[in-house]
């Protein structure tokens, strides 16, 4: 996926988003000095973070079928990159 080098900033920024959700997640479960960890608080974080998680895969993966399936010319390259986004989605959905 050498085209994601010129991608815009917005990869960038949901990879920060979720590093940023990993965090608070991180910091529920560590919970305040003498307090029980809340476990709403938990899963409310642990929510942010997989839809943090799945908003970037979804860019990805357009990103992917823009540029390599529905973009190329050639027949063979868009079967490469359709047999490419099916095993990816294979091993998202296992």
């Amino acid at each position: 996926m050498g085209h994601l080098n010129h991608a815009d900033k917005s990869l960038k920024q949901r990879v920060a988003r979720l590093k940023g959700q990993v965090l608070a997640l991180e910091r529920a479960l560590d919970g305040q000095a003498g307090h029980e960890v809340d476990c709403l608080d938990v899963l409310t974080q642990a929510a942010a973070v997989r839809g943090a998680a799945q908003a970037l895969m979804v860019q990805l993966m357009s990103h992917h079928l823009r540029e390599h399936v529905a973009a190329p010319d050639d027949a063979g390259q868009r079967d490469n990159g359709a047999e490419e986004m099916t095993a990816v989605l294979a091993r998202y959905l296992k």
